[in-house]
């Protein structure tokens, strides 16, 4: 009888005891530089994929020329592989050898996005980077940067992007990569870093590729994971909303910010400043753009094919950098979690310093001054004014109703 008891109390006791947590996994090496990169075509200037600088690419020869053979070294295995390419955005195929020694496609990327990664098969020693089988040609490969990775956790900073949003919660218009951080500040880091929400960023001019490539990494750092979207507008300096449309149709920017509008269907829109921010024309047509699709976003008869393909939407609110009715004057300093305790500003300003190539410039991620970045105007709502003046998404439901 006592023994029955005592086995009784000692299980009891073990069922007390927690659970041990799951034993994390270790985060996965970079093992690039050990690897032996054999590529198919222009070996010297292979060294431009693996130099850290998005200035350099490596461009291969079409057809049997279009490869890498992937070593890597004595005890180790490759658990995965990151892509950038370089000015546009290509489709690529890792293979496996198999049983036989032969080359078998084991994955492909999708040729959607400028930055992708692909897993690897446990126990890979050896692959190889080519163009996919169903491609219909061999194409050059544009290689601005590869990255190997060993076994383990893939490392956070490893960017896998998420499609652009179905529908967004917050879309963010802004001229120039990098406007979004200089101009928006901790709006970034709190919406989708924090908050998770569905974040759509669009930038109305590329510009050159390594600073579309310094964008993904901006928006990677404050936490966005939808791929942002881009017009296709040049880099074109004014001082002035007329003499920007004299450089761009006006037509062709209202018609293309009417289309993401319809496209994203956000609860909030954000943009910037009337007057340019310092007076750049192609910030100021950003704000005329919104301003003016606000409308025709809800406006069958107005850019019929967006139309078609979308429907219409009508923004339930929409607020403008630094306009003066009903502001919002944000804290940008307030230490988060979701970050390690760094603050919204802190992390726009990391994030501004992936933009290598605008180091030289005087502009700063500023709380203050002419450009602060914490202060926005409420233009339009649908849904009545702000009381609290402290969030975009007060006085908005979970749930829009479609415009018509």
């Amino acid at each position: 009888m006592k023994k029955r008891m005592l086995a009784a109390l000692l299980l009891a006791a073990l069922a007390a005891v927690p659970a041990a947590a799951p034993a994390r996994a270790e985060e996965a090496r970079e093992i690039t530089r050990e690897c032996r990169m054999s590529p198919g075509s222009k070996k010297k200037d292979f060294k431009k994929a693996l130099d850290g600088d998005y200035r350099t690419f490596w461009n291969s020869a079409a057809g049997k020329g279009a490869e890498v053979i992937v070593q890597v070294p004595a005890g180790e295995e490759a658990g995965g592989v990151w892509f950038q390419w370089y000015e546009h955005e290509h489709a690529a195929a890792v293979q496996i050898r198999n049983a036989a020694g032969e080359w078998e496609e084991y994955a492909c990327t999708e040729g959607a996005f400028l930055s992708e990664f692909l897993q690897l098969p446990e126990g890979t020693k050896e692959f190889r980077i080519t163009n996919p089988k169903k491609a219909r040609k061999s194409t050059p490969i544009p290689l601005a940067e590869l990255h190997v990775y060993g076994r383990g956790e893939i490392p956070a900073r490893v960017q896998r992007w998420e499609p652009p949003v179905a529908r967004a919660d917050l879309m963010l218009l802004a001229g120039h990569p990098d406007d979004e951080l200089l101009w928006f500040g901790g709006v970034l880091p709190v919406y989708a870093g924090v908050q998770g929400k569905k974040v759509q960023v669009c930038i109305l001019v590329p510009t050159l590729p390594r600073r579309r490539l310094e964008e993904l990494d901006g928006l990677w750092t404050c936490g966005v994971r939808n791929y942002p979207v881009f017009g296709y507008f040049r880099d074109q300096y004014s001082e002035s909303l007329s003499d920007q449309y004299e450089k761009w149709s006006r037509d062709a920017v209202y018609k293309l910010v009417t289309g993401w509008i319809r496209r994203f269907r956000p609860e909030v829109v954000i943009t910037h400043d009337v007057e340019g921010e310092y007076g750049h024309g192609a910030h100021r047509a950003c704000a005329d753009a919104v301003i003016k699709a606000l409308d025709f976003a809800n406006d069958r008869k107005k850019f019929k094919d967006s139309a078609a393909e979308y429907g219409v939407w009508n923004v339930p609110k929409t607020y403008i950098h630094l306009y003066p009715e009903n502001r919002i004057e944000f804290d940008w300093r307030v230490p988060l979690e979701a970050f390690g305790g760094r603050t919204a500003l802190e992390v726009a300003q990391e994030a501004f310093a992936c933009h290598v190539s605008q180091a030289h410039t005087e502009y700063r991620v500023e709380d203050f001054g002419p450009g602060d970045c914490r202060v926005f105007g409420l233009y339009r709502s649908l849904v009545g004014p702000d009381e609290n003046h402290d969030d975009l998404f007060e006085n908005l439901s979970l749930v829009v109703e479609d415009g018509e």
